[in-house]
């Protein structure tokens, strides 16, 4: 009974964790705001963010999509002996009361959201706010009480808010079940419907995620309209993601359990040590509901959303294509799928560079080194392949390149561009954009904006013109380490760009991360060998200290681990954060 009643409520604390907005921010050094050019700015959210309403406008209008903890908690209460009950035959082998179980309670929230065979949805629903003079942040401040922002970087909008006034900033929300060619179409009436409202010259566009390949999508299409300005897409799943090509291929789930808290602790922006509870989760036991659930339960349902299938590679959607779709049937589904992968996809960094020669400023920020969710071993943010959002050339997760590895230089042939991550991990000289990518090692889906690179980085590639390329800021090389409090600590060598070091290299700074806590350095090696920190380093939050450190000349390669401990937390835990090095050329 122990063990089924853990499983229920670390289920209710990650649902929780996924449908809470998070904790501000914390307060960076200085406000950033810049001069404003007289730009829309458009966000678009990430996939299951925008709300849905069922009959908008009718009596029996009602909203059948929008993530709330406290709807989501009470339906558990509310069920929680038949859901012991099924837990308790699942654990011995009878998995079916489970899965019933599980329909029952979705079955109203499942219902509303089915698509027919042909795409379309089964009832009247509507993206919320829809209309352009709705969908701007005064007005859902003023007269929605804020309650169709963007749940997880409202922070994002706020900051913004400093330089683009509220009534000249404009979320937008697609129905996130449709097909990305169908939601393109939207986006550009909507982006019509801005200029024409606000009678600004162009637009400037932030996607995250989902959105981030919405975003592509229409850039791809009418990238060279002369519509938009600066686009920054943010982890953007233009490849797909590997994620929901392994659950449809029927992988089983192996999740990673201190990953996943880990996951959860960004969503809820707390540098407590969510890692603790893992013992208490039977990662075999959530495997195993995990994959039952989405085969037997969501994937009948999901089926025919447009936008699952736009979430896979090409190889992988033409096998389930041919294994799931009828082609009479289903047709409409195929043929806007068909047109996405055949066409855009298989074309995007083209796309996406006819867009940058027409004059669209257009950044992404692709994050590495996270095993995916999934429990695959595909380098990711936990949610989406890196490969995906960026289009590089990158290893699987746990291995290098060889030492002889030639960079692929497909898209820059600039061979003085060293386009291979401080890692030896990725090759970016093959992305989408290899002069406009930037990569951050360790950082999470969702965790860019509590992350002090990334923050900063933001605001400026979207509201300003002041970084053209990866070469324009030294405060943003193309590949940095994540910095954010829950990250621990963030180190670098001096005199030497993040990442890298030099014959001349000896002093190590170690940053404490952490907004509001001390940590205890107990010990630093380099490739193995102890050095030397006069016993053990008390940091203060926000503070650094220099560690020196000798005899790296000889080195290609460096691998430090930093041991440390938090103060002051209510579960206090002993880290390790690794961090690479490869030695630069001077």
């Amino acid at each position: 009974m122990k063990k089924i009643l853990s499983v229920i409520l670390s289920v209710a604390m990650l649902f929780s964790a996924a449908a809470v907005r998070p904790c501000a921010a914390a307060e960076t050094e200085e406000e950033l705001s810049f001069d404003w050019d007289g730009h829309a700015i458009i966000f678009i959210q990430g996939y299951s963010g925008p709300t849905l309403i069922k009959d908008k406008g009718l009596e029996t209008e009602e909203k059948i999509w929008g993530l709330n903890a406290t709807d989501i908690i009470k339906k558990i209460v509310t069920n929680l002996p038949e859901i012991i009950s099924s837990l308790i035959k699942y654990s011995d082998g009878d998995t079916e009361p489970l899965v019933e179980c599980f329909k029952e309670i979705t079955a109203e929230l499942l219902d509303n959201l089915s698509m027919l065979p042909d795409g379309s949805s089964k009832y009247n629903i509507t993206s919320y706010p829809y209309y352009v003079e709705e969908a701007s942040v005064a007005y859902i401040n003023n007269e929605l009480d804020g309650e169709y922002l963007p749940l997880t970087e409202g922070d994002l909008i706020e900051a913004m808010s400093l330089t683009v006034p509220e009534e000249n900033i404009f979320i937008f929300n697609a129905d996130w079940r449709g097909s990305q060619i169908d939601n393109c179409e939207q986006l550009e009436w909507f982006i019509d419907g801005v200029l024409e409202y606000t009678g600004a010259e162009k637009v400037d566009i932030y996607a995250f995620s989902h959105g981030g390949q919405l975003a592509a999508t229409y850039l791809y299409y009418h990238g060279t309209e002369g519509k938009v300005d600066n686009v920054v897409l943010n982890s953007p799943a233009i490849g797909g993601s590997s994620l929901v090509m392994g659950l449809l291929g029927g992988e089983k789930m192996d999740f990673n359990i201190e990953e996943l808290l880990r996951f959860a602790s960004i969503m809820l922006r707390t540098e407590t040590d969510l890692t603790k509870f893992a013992k208490y989760l039977p990662s075999d036991f959530l495997n195993s509901v995990g994959t039952d659930i989405f085969s037997e339960v969501l994937w009948p349902t999901a089926m025919y959303f447009g936008s699952i299938w736009d979430l896979m590679d090409i190889e992988t959607y033409t096998l389930m294509r041919d294994l799931y779709l009828d082609p009479v049937e289903n047709a409409d589904i195929i043929a806007k799928a068909d047109e996405l992968h055949y066409n855009c996809m298989a074309n995007i960094g083209e796309g996406l560079r006819s867009a940058q020669q027409a004059g669209v400023s257009i950044s992404i920020l692709s994050d590495y080194g996270t095993r995916l969710g999934s429990g695959a071993a595909v380098d990711s943010d936990f949610i989406i392949d890196t490969s995906s959002t960026s289009g590089a050339n990158v290893c699987t997760l746990g291995e290098r390149f060889a030492e002889d590895y030639v960079l692929l230089n497909t898209v820059c042939q600039n061979e003085e561009h060293d386009h291979i991550s401080p890692t030896k991990t990725v090759d970016a000289s093959c992305a989408y954009l290899p002069e406009n990518t930037w990569f951050i090692y360790g950082q999470y889906h969702t965790q860019a904006w509590w992350d002090s690179y990334t923050r900063p980085l933001l605001l400026e590639l979207l509201l300003t013109d002041n970084i053209t390329d990866v070469y324009s800021d030294e405060r943003y090389p193309q590949f940095e380490l994540a910095q954010n409090p829950l990250d621990g600590v963030y180190v670098r060598f001096e005199g030497s760009a993040s990442g890298y070091f030099n014959e001349a290299s000896s002093a190590l700074t170690v940053k404490n991360l952490s907004e509001k806590y001390k940590i205890s350095i107990d010990s630093v090696t380099v490739n193995g060998k102890q050095v030397d920190i006069g016993g053990q380093l008390i940091l203060g939050a926000g503070e650094e200290s220099v560690i020196f450190c000798t005899g790296l000349g000889a080195e290609d390669f460096i691998e430090t681990e930093i041991t440390y401990s938090r103060r002051g937390t209510l579960l206090s835990s002993t880290f390790t954060r690794t961090v690479y090095f490869s030695k630069e050329q001077i």
